[in-house]
């Protein structure tokens, strides 16, 4: 075997080693990416129980508020007819 052909199998074997090296990295960033994309999605998902449950959250001071509200509203409706039942009492006539 010649001197030419020795160096030729040589670099065969060194770009098919690189060729494998490049394949394990092309797998690792698959692999890495992957996992990134996995770990967004639970971000996202996390994201968005946690406004749920803030619009729950939300929803309940509002239908809190509004009772509040209606119980204001009518004690003032009974405040108001009380002072014109005093009103009519004291009235001079």
């Amino acid at each position: 075997m010649s001197e030419f052909e020795a160096a030729t199998i040589a670099f065969q074997n060194a770009t098919i080693a690189f060729q494998n090296a490049s394949l394990w990295a092309t797998y690792a960033q698959a692999g890495v990416a992957g996992l990134v994309g996995l770990v967004q999605c639970v971000l996202i998902a996390s994201g968005l129980k946690i406004m749920q449950r803030s619009t729950a959250d939300r929803q309940r001071q509002t239908d809190l508020a509004e009772k509040r509200h209606e119980e204001s509203m009518l004690a003032l409706h009974q405040q108001g007819e009380a002072l014109r039942t005093l009103i009519e009492r004291t009235a001079p006539r």
